[in-house]
């Protein structure tokens, strides 16, 4: 059985509580966002996933498939939980994600802190303490913390982390029933990575790569032997090889992601991705110009002259940390275990991007969070150089000095954190900031027309979407999706011919889009056409039985034809479609009120409240409820 010898030393030790400087600065950071309003993909992900909304019918029924095909079913389930806790209340869901982040900045603190025991570097604990500050309170963590959706990228960074951890742990009880034990936790945990989102399938060569390049001889002596080591890898390879092949089975034929994104060609995305990294590069030196929805053009040839020198650049990084690497190997030490360090936390940055940042192509060239895991490398990096750089400074000044800097440093990443946070507050301050730094981009106006209609502002969420239509090039899909918006603003202002003409267009385009289909039978409803109004929403239950909207519409014709009974039982249908839609609710309180059953209208009204109305839906209901003498609103 193989002997586990005494850790390194490391002198001076840092008490590890100080770790709670950072977290309670990075919950201050990030507590403007608690009640933030759902953002983007969030709507798509969160808020009209159905199958989020009932925790115990997702685990029996969705959980495993997607885990076996290449889903996020970690986060789903998470997101699940949120749900059973608040519903559509934005703060369990914020809470749960900064939770992570949390979690995750504690676990990079750990990692570091073995990696430089393993290397024989000098205060291991300082320097990991400094560099799990700069993880939490960079502000371009916020796009990873702060928008909903990427909670897949904290938790599948989170236990990235814990299954790195659960190895090294594994590799120095050694290669017995113990070491089993815990390359067996770390399996699970790795599974659950890859659960969390797919990012995850670099571990494997992280793993090696860390084995290859960081420890010393004493930190050598203390892992496993290398044939051992390959052995303990073939199930996590197995797990990634499974992972891999699902997902990029499950984005075939898909033009956002994989190899059918229009325009692009793996050799062109790679390009491209030499300029980006270098812009991430310089975000994390100096985060100035953050964006959520970047216009980035993309690389069309080598000789370009951006292209050139951004490659020349990071081949540049690459091979000084490569050299690096190498020429400290078998050096003893602080200054070697420094650079074996440094080097593979520059080589850390590198093949964690390689997932979204080489070969397969993503129509979104640039998204800050990305960066997210891939950074804690070039922190711990700097962390280590500015240790060096003070070991050298004579006396204890260095010993007073290293404190400051780091408190300093982390002061003026939290208020840049919190500063940037303002744009995770609402739509209309997102949208508001990309419109400013991408103002040709379709998507962006998208965005910011929805925000505008949302507040009523309807004439503004009009021009919005006019300005996208100019901007979408070729691109079916997005032209679709203004058209429909565009053509909804029309009907809450009550321009209905336009509507109908814009709706149509959209329909020309694409005769499935169930959304389009639906807002055509608003407008006949709006028309006082119930006739067509039933027409549209039949056309759409032939594409997608059950969908709630299609339903209301048909209830709604029942109760103008006085089939009270029959437009009940739809809006019965139309509310367990979708619990979440107050307007349903409304419209069958309306449905029981005309059948006699008052206690029923009112219950339903009242829960109308609970759920999601805009302002005037809210306000009418409200007065509907005093009227009927309901009593006051909940």
């Amino acid at each position: 059985m193989k002997r586990r010898p005494p850790p390194a030393p490391d002198a001076p030790r840092r008490p590890p509580w100080l770790l709670l400087v950072p977290l309670l600065l990075a919950a201050a950071a990030y507590a403007r966002v608690l009640p933030g309003e759902f953002m983007f993909d969030d709507s798509r992900a969160i808020e009209r996933n159905l199958a989020l909304k009932d925790l115990g019918g997702y685990l029996g029924a969705h959980f495993l498939p997607d885990l076996l095909h290449g889903g996020r079913p970690v986060a789903d389930l998470l997101f699940a939980l949120d749900y059973a806790v608040g519903r559509l209340d934005p703060l369990p869901f914020h809470a749960s994600g900064i939770a992570v982040h949390l979690l995750a900045t504690v676990l990079a603190f750990l990692l570091v802190r073995e990696l430089l025991r393993l290397a024989g570097a000098a205060r291991a604990e300082g320097v990991a303490l400094a560099a799990a500050g700069l993880f939490a309170l960079h502000p371009m963590q916020t796009q990873a913390v702060s928008y909903l959706i990427q909670l897949a990228e904290t938790l599948s960074s989170a236990g990235y982390l814990g299954t790195l951890l659960l190895l090294l742990r594994a590799e120095r009880r050694g290669w017995n029933r113990a070491g089993a034990g815990w390359a067996a936790l770390a399996w699970l945990a790795y599974l659950l990575a890859l659960g969390a989102k797919t990012i995850a399938v670099t571990l494997p060569v992280a793993w090696l790569l860390l084995a290859a390049v960081v420890p010393g001889a004493a930190g050598r002596d203390r892992l496993l032997r290398w044939r051992q080591r390959l052995l303990l890898a073939v199930p996590f390879v197995a797990l990634d090889a499974l992972f891999a092949a699902s997902t990029l089975a499950g984005i075939e034929g898909h033009t956002d992601a994989g190899f059918s994104v229009p325009g692009i060609t793996p050799w062109t995305y790679l390009l491209s991705q030499s300029r980006v990294i270098v812009t991430y590069l310089r975000l994390l030196l100096w985060p100035s110009g953050q964006n959520v929805d970047w216009d980035f053009p993309a690389a069309r040839s080598l000789a370009e002259p951006s292209v050139l020198l951004a490659s020349a650049l990071l081949l540049l990084l690459l091979g000084a940390a490569a050299w690096v690497g190498i020429r400290a190997r078998g050096r003893e030490g602080p200054d070697a275990a420094a650079a074996r360090a440094g080097a593979f936390g520059v080589l850390w940055f590198f093949l964690l991007l390689s997932p979204t940042s080489s070969v397969v192509p993503l129509a979104d060239l640039v998204m800050e969070h990305r960066v997210y895991l891939a950074s804690l490398g070039l922190f711990a990096a700097a962390a280590l150089g500015v240790e060096r750089l003070l070991a050298r400074v004579p006396g204890d000044r260095a010993r007073r000095a290293a404190p400051a800097l780091a408190g300093a440093a982390w002061l003026a990443l939290a208020g840049a954190t919190w500063h940037r946070n303002a744009v995770w507050e609402t739509r209309l301050a997102l949208w508001g900031d990309a419109a400013a730094n991408s103002p040709h981009k379709a998507r962006v106006h998208l965005g910011l027309g929805y925000a505008l209609r949302e507040r009523g502002r309807y004439g503004e969420a009009i021009a919005e979407y006019h300005r996208g239509l100019a901007d979408v090039g070729g691109n079916a899909d997005l032209e679709v999706q203004l058209l429909r918006n565009l053509g909804s603003a029309l009907i809450y202002s009550q321009r209905l011919d336009e509507a109908d003409a814009v709706l149509r267009r959209a329909a020309a385009i694409d005769p499935r889009s169930v959304d389009v289909l639906v807002n055509l039978g608003v407008v006949a409803q709006r028309r006082g056409d119930m006739a067509g109004a039933e027409a549209w929403a039949r056309q759409v239950i032939a594409l997608q039985p059950g969908q709630g909207d299609a339903l209301q519409l048909l209830g709604i014709a029942a109760l103008q034809r006085g089939d009270y009974a029959g437009g009940a039982a739809l809006l019965e249908r139309a509310v367990r479609a979708d619990p979440d839609e107050g307007v349903r609710l409304v419209n069958l309180g309306v449905a029981y009120e005309q059948l006699g059953r008052p206690a029923d209208a009112c219950a339903a009204w009242r829960e109308a409240l609970r759920r999601r109305l805009d302002a005037a839906q809210r306000a009418r209901t409200a007065s509907r409820l005093a009227a009927r003498g309901c009593g006051p609103p909940p």
